[in-house]
């Protein structure tokens, strides 16, 4: 790898954890508009348990921002966590796992709590990296509302 290759790669790495590190805060922050500005304008998503069947959607990101929006909102405080990660990076494209705890508050209420981990695939759009299809895959988690669908 070249002097110049090497410092793409780690300028890439930053702007892609940039990129990730906005879910949780956007999240937390109740900040849709942050939200939304890290996806491309339709994406795959899957969100629960493990399973060697993963069955993807594809939604317009406009439309996943409200559902994830009406059911933050349901919450008085959460808090995403993520740590430990991987990333993969080939040219205009790339991969990112991340471990996550996330912690859904509402008085009066037992915590929602969930586990597992978040694996985000990412591609160069004009200069900038946004999520085209991610995962959550749910390795544990307590108290989810009954009326609460991911």
């Amino acid at each position: 790898m070249t002097d110049s290759e090497k410092l793409q790669y780690l300028f890439d790495r930053i702007q892609i954890g940039e990129i990730v590190h906005r879910y949780p805060v956007a999240i937390d922050m109740r900040d849709w508009k942050l939200f939304r500005s890290i996806f491309t304008d339709e994406i795959e998503v899957y969100l629960g348990p493990p399973t060697s069947n993963l069955r993807m959607r594809t939604v317009s990101a406009d439309r996943f921002t409200e559902r994830v929006t009406d059911i933050i909102t349901r919450f008085d405080v959460t808090q995403h966590f993520l740590t430990d990660y991987h990333v993969e990076i080939d040219g205009n494209s790339a991969r990112w796992l991340s471990y996550m705890q996330a912690r859904h508050f509402k008085r009066g209420h037992p915590t929602w709590d969930m586990y597992g981990y978040y694996t985000y695939h990412l591609v160069r759009v004009g200069g900038d990296w946004k999520i085209p299809k991610y995962t959550l895959t749910v390795t544990w988690e307590e108290n989810r509302p009954a009326d609460i669908r991911i």
